[in-house]
Parts: structure tokens; sequence; C-alpha cells
């Protein structure tokens, strides 16, 4: 989704209606819709009902006119309410007539004194609704939460939750990602399958490398003072033939971004664009995070995913790592007594967003001057930026193709905000059971890329993820329960 700079989510509109089985009273329905409404409305949420006898779903007429009134409001989505055991036929005619996602919860019994006059035989009712949708296919626009069986101040939370749910699923059907130029030969890794992402309603727009250039040759002519002073804000002095380029490249990137209503990009970097532009791109790609319009590395159309997934989810900037380095013994004492292998040294050259870092200065990419800079001083490798990740929750995620399909994998940690010993963009993190879960799930089925999401987002992820039509998703397994081939004799 094409979003304002400095916006990291889509604003959603979700619908809510009602359902009563005529022979339940219909008071029943209405009296806890009105509870649920009035728990919703202290958690900030206002949410769009249904006109007239359409706010209680009775029958199929009700069904057809709530989900027309749901559709032409703009709805995301809706919350199909069960306010007694409620008509399973109609509750399908509403999933059905409405476009986007639903889900449903079922109002839990409220007193013991209401079970002999007031009974909505809540769980009953929801076997049948779900089943009634199953047998019509359309399981797979439906969210259950965990506890789909809600008093009104548990429903609210619930639908606090699908709200950020269907900022993913909104934002992530309505995504446009260009591609400039081709994928590096030396990350076949980042190769991707067009196909995969079509399947969750990504579209790719790949364009040429030229396109990028002949924009960034276009914006030299320019007069870019205000990028550069900005810059010069965040990072201190900076070369003035340095400062140029890298303003001509930001002043191209964003207006690529409207030419193209882009959500995000990635370009071809190692090596054409050094070569070509005079400086690698990182600090641009770390600044256009920041705004909110990220930029994955080497082309990667899946971190990119992963990346626009994740900022959905946490309302906030993100970034592309490589889950890099091991941590050695004895690191730091901030270390002392976590499992080393659950520790990870997450790197790139410099493209997270400087807000997330402590300290961060504009320096050379070290592995490409020993290549292609052997001698004196940088040059075209300028342009990253270093520093420490400061301490916050971490979530990383990945999705990677699975045939036509997408599979994906989420796992959560922390950043512990300790001093990462070593250059680049980088960070130490604890992640729990990533050990096992790198040697039985990460090995041999995604690439060296994760997206990182500063906060603990791994919830909503997966729930959106399912809602995606991602069927296989990947999670850590408990201390005691095998991953599938794990050999438990060597744990």
């Amino acid at each position: 989704m094409h979003l304002p700079l400095g916006t990291y989510a889509p604003q959603v509109t979700i619908g809510l209606v009602s359902a009563s089985r005529d022979c339940f009273p219909r008071s029943l329905s209405e009296a806890r819709t009105a509870r649920l409404l009035g728990e919703v409305k202290k958690l900030g949420l206002d949410l769009v009902t249904p006109q007239g006898e359409a706010a209680v779903i009775e029958s199929k007429a009700h069904a057809k006119d709530a989900a027309d009134q749901l559709n032409r409001a703009g709805c995301h989505g809706a919350v199909l309410f069960l306010g007694n055991f409620s008509p399973e036929i109609e509750d399908a005619n509403f999933i059905r007539s409405f476009r986007g996602p639903v889900m449903i919860i079922a109002a839990a019994e409220e007193s013991a004194e209401s079970l002999a006059a007031d009974r909505g035989d809540a769980l009953c009712g929801m076997l049948s609704a779900v089943m009634a949708a199953n047998k019509r296919s359309l399981a797979h626009r439906i969210h259950i939460p965990e506890r789909p069986i809600v008093d009104a101040a548990g429903g609210a939370r619930e639908i606090c939750e699908f709200e950020k749910i269907l900022r993913v699923h909104t934002g992530i059907t309505g995504a446009t990602l260009g591609l400039f130029g081709p994928r590096p030969r030396d990350f076949e890794t980042c190769n991707y399958n067009l196909a995969s992402l079509a399947s969750i309603g990504v579209e790719i727009e790949e364009h040429s490398f030229f396109d990028l250039v002949t924009e960034v040759r276009e914006a030299e002519r320019d007069d870019l003072s205000d990028i550069v002073s900005s810059m010069t804000k965040e990072v201190g002095d900076i070369p003035e033939d340095l400062a140029g380029r890298l303003g001509a490249y930001e002043r191209a990137v964003l207006r690529l971004r409207e030419r193209f209503t882009l959500s995000a990009m990635t370009s071809q970097c190692w090596s054409a664009q050094e070569e070509t532009l005079g400086h690698v791109p990182c600090y641009i790609n770390a600044r256009m995070a920041g705004l909110g319009f990220p930029i994955a590395c080497e082309n990667d159309a899946y971190s990119l995913t992963a990346e626009l997934m994740g900022q959905y989810a946490s309302d906030g900037s993100v970034t592309v790592l490589d889950l890099n380095h091991s941590i050695p013994k004895g690191f730091d004492k901030v270390t002392k007594g976590l499992p080393t292998e659950d520790l990870v040294g997450l790197f790139h050259c410099g493209n997270t967003d400087p807000a997330r870092m402590k300290n961060p200065a504009l320096k050379h990419q070290v592995i490409m001057k020993r290549l292609m800079e052997p001698d004196g001083d940088p040059d075209i490798t300028r342009g990253t930026l270093e520093g420490q990740i400061a301490a916050s929750p971490l979530t990383l995620l990945q999705v990677h193709g699975q045939g036509d399909a997408l599979c994906a994998y989420i796992i959560e940690g922390e950043f512990l905000g300790v001093d990462p010993k070593t250059f680049g963009s980088t960070g130490v993190a604890h992640v729990p059971g990533f050990g096992r879960f790198y040697r039985h799930v990460l090995l041999g089925r995604f690439h060296h890329h994760a997206a990182a999401a500063f906060e603990h987002v791994g919830g909503v992820l997966f729930d959106a993820m399912k809602l995606l039509g991602i069927e296989t998703i990947y999670t850590p397994l408990p201390d005691g329960v095998p991953y599938p081939g794990e050999n438990i004799f060597r744990r």
C-alpha cells in the first residue's frame, strides 16, 4: 500500500454486526452488542454498524443488507458477533456477501443468574456458524481468535487485535514493490518466484537499473541543500562530494516512489550501484526505512515483503538484517548465562533507521572496499550507516517460495543493547530457541536475510499470515518437543 511518508501502517475501518437465532430473543443480542460496543469505545476504536433491522442478522435479507452497508462504508474487515446461538446459514451468507475478512466471536454467558432465561449458547452457536462457513468454502476469509467466546471487555480486546491483523492484510494485499535492476549473481538465494508473492496479493514491478541511474542523473541537477541539511543533522558533517551523491540518490528514490506509487523498493546494490553512482545506498535506505518506505538489499523481494508485514504489524520502522554471526562465549557480562546457541549477531551494511541505533555514523562498507578499493582511501564504497542497534524487543520474520505459494517463519527475542564489537548496522540479540530453530527450520528452507521489527508482534503476524493464505508458518517449538527429524539422542 502506498502510504504518506512518515506513516507506517494503513488506517483500517472495521464493521460490526450481531446475529440472533429466531428462537432466541433478539433483545439478548442487542443488549450484549451494546455492552461490547461500549467496551470498544473505551479502547479508542470506532466501529461501523449496519443501520435498521440489519444491525442484528436474523434472516437472509438481513445478512445481505448488513454486508452491503459495510461494503459501501468501505470496511476493510468485519466482526460477526454471535450475541446468541445465531442463524448459521445467515452467518455464512453474511460472510459470503461481505468482501473483506471476517472475525467471528461469540458472547460468553454473563452470570449464573442469567442461565435460566438469558442463555445464549455460544459454544453451540460458534460450532454451527463456523461449520456453515466451512461447508461453503469460506474458511480462508475467517479469523477466529484463540479465545473466541468472550465477555464484553474480552471481545473489545480481540477487536483491537483484529485491527492490527487487518492492517497487515490490507497493506500487503495492496502492496506494490519496485525492483530496480537484476538480482546480483552472488546472492542466488535472494531469488524469488513471482507467483508465490502474487498468491498473497503482492504486486511486483521490475524496472531496469538504468531507470534508477537516469533518475539519479536528473536529480543531480537539483538544489539538494534541504536533503543534505537533514542528513548532517543526523550524522554530522558529510564530505561535499559524498553529500551530493547521496542527496541525488535520495531525491531519485522519492521520485520513483511517487511515480510508480510504490509501497517499498529494492535495488541491485552489489556492485553495479557503487561503480555507477559512486556510493553504497545503505544510509539512504536507512533514512527511507525511518519514513515508512523500506528499501531491501540485493533485490530481495521476499525480505521486502516480510519488512512490510513487520512494519504494518508494529506500526513502526523495520529493517532487514543478515542472520550473520555467532556470539563467542564470554562476549559480554550481559550475555553471561545465556545459551550461546541462542545468541545471534544480526548485521547489515547500514540500512537501519538511525532512530533505532546508538550514535550512528556515516562510514564505508568494509567488505566492499576490500574487494573494490583495496588500495587507498574509500570512495565509491562510502555511504553505510554504522552503529549499535539499541536495546529493544525483536521479531524476526521471513517469507519464502514454496512452489507457487509461500511459507514463512516468525521468532521473537530482544536486542540486548551491548556493544557488537564489529562494523555495520549491528546488534547482538537473544532469541530463545534460536539454535534448534536454525538447525531444524531455517537451514535449507530460508535464505540469510530476515526482516526485523522492533516490537513483539509475532501473534499479529501469525494470524495475518494465515488470513493471507500462508499455510506453512514455522515457529519455535518448546523444549522437550522435537522438530521433525531432530535427533533427540543428540540433545
